[in-house]
């Protein structure tokens, strides 16, 4: 009984151990401002495209459309929704979405710096909030160097993901066969880097 009594108690020791130290590792969970460093999440999804905005959307309707009062002169697009028509029914394109992380803090020197993770700023040691960032993407043959808007033949999409088509592998050119990569055109731009 006593030898089971020893073996209980230590077992306890040891999972409050580990508890201590997940509990202080996870609230110890620095970031610090990592500009121009590469974003390792990333999703290559078939969105909308803006050519008025230059913009990647989530929705068919741009969000810079102003609400319909008048569906008559909207459909005429006259008056105040003659620039209505433009930002609305947009056409399907592929983009990036990449997650931008930055300190909360107005006053903190990391404000509005691309940082690498979630957590808690190293800098103020105040919240982290985070931003979708969209890009469109182009597919460019490794071979030919030919510019596509389209994946190649042969590309695969995450089966897992049934309510946008999500993309895995951008597949090979219809052209000359060689395999395209996804060339981001907001390459250079936090949290778009590098081109990939």
């Amino acid at each position: 009984m006593s030898n089971a009594r020893s073996f209980v108690g230590k077992l306890l020791y040891i999972c409050t151990f580990f508890c201590i130290v997940s509990f202080f590792t996870n609230y110890v969970n620095h970031a610090v401002g990592g500009e121009g460093r590469p974003c390792p999440k990333k999703k290559l999804q078939l969105q909308f495209w803006c050519e008025t905005c230059k913009e990647i959307r989530e929705f068919k309707d741009c969000d810079t459309a102003d609400y319909i009062w008048d569906f008559e002169k909207y459909k005429a697009g006259s008056g105040k929704y003659a620039d209505a028509k433009a930002h609305q029914d947009l056409g399907e394109a592929w983009g990036c979405q990449r997650i931008a992380y930055s300190c909360i803090n107005k006053d903190c020197k990391d404000y509005d710096k691309c940082i690498p993770h979630p957590g808690i700023c190293e800098t103020c040691m105040d919240d982290i909030t985070s931003k979708k960032i969209w890009s469109k993407i182009d597919f460019k043959c490794t071979g030919c160097g030919k510019v596509h808007g389209e994946p190649g033949k042969d590309h695969k999409l995450d089966e897992r993901i049934e309510y946008v088509p999500t993309l895995v592998s951008p597949g090979s050119c219809d052209d000359c066969g060689k395999p395209l990569e996804t060339v981001c055109r907001k390459s250079g731009t936090c949290p778009h880097v590098p081109s990939y």
